[in-house]
């Protein structure tokens, strides 16, 4: 069976492009996440990458053009030019990933499948606009949901024996009510599938690696994960693009995929207005039985039930930054 890029709308998964026909009665952006755009890039370099990414690129280019739906690629641009220390954006790099991209997604297909191009001469570069290499606005929401990646792996470390899993999956949740103030929904998905025994996603938290590969590895999971909230919420993406617009997260990491379909959404998926839970045991991961997932629901519900009233905010950033530099330097 042929290897797919992963399709994720706000209403759910999708089987893939060519099968699908959408009814289009409003503009419909192609939310790319980073190793998509390194893929499409690569082609445009002339690099040689295998057979499966050039044809799932093709195929995504293919569907762009066929169906007049642009890339939406500025978060995954943000997260490869950005040098977390800083966190400054390096603009050439930018600017140079972004008329890449732009460029294979205007360029005839059968010429760009035929490498018969040459970016330099066939790419009108316009002249660049002034932009801010200071992306501290986005890293501050950003490194909220990094925090919460670090604090599970840091229970993570503590052991995920069946007989560790209540108390886990409650820790976090009480860490995220009194430290952070929020409950972050896809962060929480993850935990109840990592601390109910589902190894297949602690490749998100690098749970076995060494501590640098550990913080790359959570760093990378933290856009991920902003990109699928993003894309998965057309009116956000909406007031960010000015326009009324429906999207479809497109991802090579299957792993990310299977968090976020919809037969694994489980938990509170914090969104600033509503809340859905889980419900049937096939869906559990193998720690985690029915009496303790109604415990966990209701105790989900009573912290939200508090927090309904309240407007919405994400704690402090010095704070969080604070709170990050500790469990950096613990990570085991």
């Amino acid at each position: 069976m042929k290897s797919q890029y992963h399709y994720l709308t706000e209403f759910g998964a999708m089987t893939g492009f060519m099968k699908t026909n959408p009814i289009i009665e409003k503009k419909t952006f192609l939310v790319l996440d980073s190793s998509v755009c390194l893929d499409i890039v690569s082609i445009v370099n002339k690099r040689n990458i295998n057979k499966d990414s050039k044809r799932k690129a093709f195929e995504l280019i293919k569907y762009s053009q066929k169906k007049s739906m642009p890339p939406f690629e500025i978060f995954a641009l943000l997260e490869l030019s950005l040098d977390k220390l800083t966190y400054k954006i390096n603009i050439e790099k930018f600017f140079d990933l972004g008329n890449k991209l732009k460029f294979a997604f205007q360029f005839p297909l059968e010429r760009l499948k035929k490498n018969d191009f040459n970016f330099s001469t066939n790419f009108y570069q316009p002249e660049k606009p002034t932009i801010d290499d200071n992306a501290s606005v986005y890293v501050e929401q950003l490194l909220v949901h990094y925090s919460a990646l670090l604090k599970i792996r840091e229970i993570a470390c503590k052991g995920l024996g069946k007989q560790n899993a209540n108390k886990n999956l409650f820790e976090f949740i009480d860490w995220m009510n009194s430290k952070l103030g929020i409950i972050l929904g896809l962060e929480y998905q993850l935990a109840f599938q990592i601390f109910g025994g589902n190894s297949s996603f602690n490749s998100m938290i690098k749970e076995n690696s060494n501590k640098e590969k550990a913080l790359k590895a959570l760093w990378g999971s933290a856009w991920d994960l902003l990109h699928a909230r993003v894309s998965r919420n057309s009116k956000q993406l909406s007031k960010i693009v000015n326009e009324d617009i429906n999207s479809i997260f497109i991802t090579n990491d299957k792993t990310l995929f299977e968090l976020l379909s919809p037969q694994i959404e489980f938990a509170s998926e914090y969104d600033r207005t509503k809340i859905s839970i889980t419900e049937g045991n096939e869906n559990y991961p193998p720690h985690f039985d029915d009496d303790f997932v109604k415990k966990t629901n209701e105790k989900i519900i009573q912290i939200y039930e508090k927090r309904i009233i309240n407007k919405v905010k994400y704690p402090n950033n010095d704070l969080i930054k604070n709170i990050i530099i500790d469990m950096e330097k613990n990570v085991c």
